[in-house]
């Protein structure tokens, strides 16, 4: 009996090892099946990393989206984007506003696309921002000049015509106060105290947009140029506005013959017409002289003297932007043509003393409300009465450009030079004076300000 009792108790602790063992198998084969659906490459640990990183990037994505309709929105309602300071690019972004969009160029179609990203531009290699603007569903190309301060070092100290150096530092539009040894170039500085005097504007300006060439005047259904080419054809000295000419439109695009044979006056007026939303107006003197300080800077050509624009017929970008980059204030695409040759170019700025009689072609210019868009010297002295930083007197005969300033008979500013004048003459350096009349080499360039 006892024996019997033994075995029994033998054979049940027998089972039991069995079953132990058997439970430690199925539960490491369980373990192994759950570690396997937790880590596995379909596991749940993986799937939900997954899932995670898939809702991440969806989030960032809607972001992304609504980012760009809030652009969208803002833009279609006068609401300024861009502007800003920029520590990685180290410039105030471009400042974009309803009918501004930012564009770079596409190798393959040959052409400005749409940039979304606004990763286009690199000043420090050059590489300036571009915009497209569409007024009357006609397009309009714009170059992005960002704020900075300048210092000029002559190669002999206090005489300009020797030659010399321009070094710019962009800097942020809260710096009101320049570094030691440069200069905020007035062009965006506050100017409203001193009467616009130094050629400013009535804020602390991020930058400005300046026509990438120069001005044409086309068909606003057919898109065509409108070219004037007889002496003494009045077809150019024309307002286009919403009260008159109203088949007619402005278009800053290359390939085209620049808008001639217009009186400085009118020229002025069809400027501000093109976009008031956008401060369209003519170019100053002060911007031009934004536009030959950065181009001769190390951001620029950095001391090159930029190629002259030959064509015979004012042909803007001499008709093909790639091929005459050496026309360009960058020499690569992004940068501004026609700064040489073409034609020459009439800017917003004058000579008078109270005396109006020698500024019947350009009239419109001398008005109280419009002192930001203009320039007014008070002599003709060329070393006693240029504006700081109008490329007049402080860059004097650099490039052996030829340089001429006002008087009573010519009260009013030419910049570039024409086709006509020789190659060493011309430049962005180069300063004349004219009477303001309609002339077949003399055209104008638009700028915007975005505020």
């Amino acid at each position: 009996m006892e024996e019997s009792r033994e075995i029994l108790k033998r054979k049940e602790k027998g089972i039991t090892l069995i079953a132990l063992v058997i439970t430690i198998i199925v539960l490491l084969i369980l373990a192994g099946v759950s570690i396997a659906m937790l880590t596995g490459e379909n596991g749940i640990l993986t799937q939900a990393q997954r899932a995670k990183s898939e809702t991440e990037n969806a989030q960032a994505e809607e972001e992304n989206r609504l980012d760009q309709y809030e652009d969208y929105i803002n833009k279609a309602t006068g609401v300024v984007t861009g502007g800003e300071w920029d520590e990685t690019k180290g410039v105030n972004t471009p400042a974009l506003k309803e009918n501004m969009e930012l564009v770079k160029w596409d190798d393959t179609s040959k052409s400005f696309v749409s940039d979304d990203t606004n990763s286009s531009y690199d000043y420090n290699n050059q590489q300036w921002a571009n915009a497209k603007v569409t007024i009357d569903e006609v397009d309009s190309y714009f170059v992005w000049i960002p704020r900075y301060e300048y210092k000029i070092t002559y190669n002999t100290p206090g005489t300009p015509s020797d030659g010399g150096t321009i070094d710019v530092k962009f800097i942020p539009t809260t710096q009101t106060e320049a570094d030691e040894g440069y200069i905020i170039h007035p062009a965006f500085t506050d100017d409203s105290s001193n009467n616009y005097e130094n050629g400013g504007w009535d804020s602390e300006l991020a930058g400005i947009w300046v026509g990438k060439y120069e001005t044409s005047l086309v068909n606003k259904e057919t898109k065509e140029n409108i070219v004037t080419t007889e002496e003494g054809d009045t077809s150019g000295n024309i307002i286009v506005d919403a009260n008159s000419n109203t088949d007619k439109a402005i278009a800053v695009q290359p390939g085209m013959s620049s808008w001639r044979w217009c009186t400085i006056g009118n020229m002025y007026t069809n400027a501000r017409a093109y976009a008031t939303n956008l401060n369209s107006h003519m170019l100053k003197n002060s911007e031009w002289g934004a536009v030959a300080y950065l181009t001769e800077s190390q951001y620029g050509l950095n001391g090159t003297k930029i190629g002259k624009n030959t064509n015979s017929n004012y042909i803007t970008a001499n008709g093909n932007i790639e091929t005459n980059v050496n026309q360009s204030s960058t020499e690569n695409v992004t940068g501004i043509y026609d700064l040489s040759g073409g034609a020459f170019e009439y800017v917003a700025a004058y000579y008078n003393d109270g005396n109006k009689n020698y500024l019947n072609n350009g009239s419109s210019l001398i008005n109280e409300e419009n002192k930001r868009y203009t320039g007014k010297y008070k002599g003709m002295t060329l070393n006693i009465d240029y504006v700081t930083g109008d490329a007049t007197y402080e860059t004097n005969g650099w490039h052996e450009e030829y340089g001429a300033f006002l008087s009573e008979n010519r009260p009013f500013f030419a910049r570039s030079g024409s086709i006509t004048n020789s190659s060493y003459a011309v430049g962005v350096f180069f300063f004349d004076v004219n009477d303001g009349n309609a002339y077949f080499s003399g055209s104008f360039r638009m700028c915007l300000v975005v505020e």
